[in-house]
């Protein structure tokens, strides 16, 4: 249950007091009927949340394929380069030598990535160049049937995906942020709504009675676990990758990830226990919908944390 679930829940038993007792009620020039409407309308702000989150989501994963694509390229072609040039020949050795800057360049990330991807164009044009203007001419330098080109097109197309990643992760914070704030407000409505019913039952046994299925104090349920990203991966990248907001991990909760994949199961019917630095889970099969949530429990209850969906797609 998430926080602004709570909220609903407090709502629900307010409302359901005032029509049984005090049906003429209000708070301002909100009635019980306003009270209730505010509480449905949190279900579609969550929706729009939920909404923000798989397209952020769906276009962080995209990014990532892409950076993993330049990242094995810049790998594999440098290595495909000392299969097709002869360092005993001087012009040859010379092209080879200019693979050094590149080689030290881990591309662990995308900027790194991008960074040894530029530095091998350069030497890339150079070699090919050379092997072309041979007799007889020689095959650009390639890997796995892709080499110069598609590296260049990967690079310029790898920015575009970085922004989208940024555009949407400003939505999920615009999202995130009317639910709150609706939620919030929702919950100061309710306890001005207490408040008020409160001084009634003074003068009315009947409401003072009643005031006992409102819940007023908190369930001190434990906090959610955060998801901070959701990617396709592992070994033959049909896995899915999570990591966790470390500040929102409670060691002294059980903390767990439920999944299902949409068309195939009812509902959140798989689950494993957390693992701070990250979990892997799978593996899926291509075109999967996979929904995720944490689910954190204490002695009290449970919290689930906003569901994420990852498509997942072809390499």
């Amino acid at each position: 249950m998430e926080f602004y679930q709570q909220i609903q829940n407090r709502t629900g038993q307010t409302v359901a007091v005032i029509n049984q007792v005090m049906p003429s009620i209000t708070v301002g020039t909100t009635s019980s009927a306003g009270l209730l409407a505010q509480s449905i309308g949190l279900d579609g702000l969550a929706q729009t949340r939920n909404n923000a989150l798989t397209d952020y989501d769906q276009a962080n994963n995209i990014e990532y394929q892409g950076f993993l694509a330049i990242r094995a390229l810049t790998l594999s072609l440098p290595q495909s380069a000392v299969g097709e040039l002869d360092k005993t020949i001087v012009a040859e050795k010379a092209l080879l030598d200019l693979l050094v800057p590149v080689r030290a360049i881990d591309p662990r990330t995308t900027e790194l990535a991008m960074e040894r991807g530029k530095k091998l164009v350069s030497v890339l044009t150079k070699m090919n160049a050379y092997l072309a203007g041979l007799p007889p001419t020689r095959l650009p330098i390639t890997s796995g049937g892709k080499g110069l080109t598609e590296l260049t097109a990967m690079l310029a197309a790898q920015p575009a995906l970085e922004q989208a990643v940024e555009d949407r992760a400003a939505d999920v914070t615009e999202a995130r942020t009317a639910l709150r704030t609706a939620a919030t407000l929702l919950d100061r409505l309710n306890k001005r709504f207490y408040s008020k019913l409160k001084a009634e039952a003074r003068t009315n046994a009947t409401l003072a009675t009643a005031l006992g299925q409102i819940t007023t104090e908190s369930a001190n349920l434990p906090g959610t676990l955060g998801i901070t990203s959701v990617l396709q991966g592992g070994t033959d990248n049909l896995h899915i990758l999570l990591t966790y907001a470390k500040d929102t991990y409670d060691a002294t909760a059980t903390s767990i990830v439920e999944w299902m994949v949409t068309g195939t199961d009812p509902d959140f019917t798989h689950s494993v226990a957390v693992e701070p630095d990250g979990n892997e889970i799978g593996p899926f099969a291509r075109g999967d919908v996979v929904k995720l949530r944490s689910r954190v429990t204490n002695a009290n209850g449970s919290t689930t944390g906003s569901i994420r969906t990852l498509t997942l797609t072809a390499p």
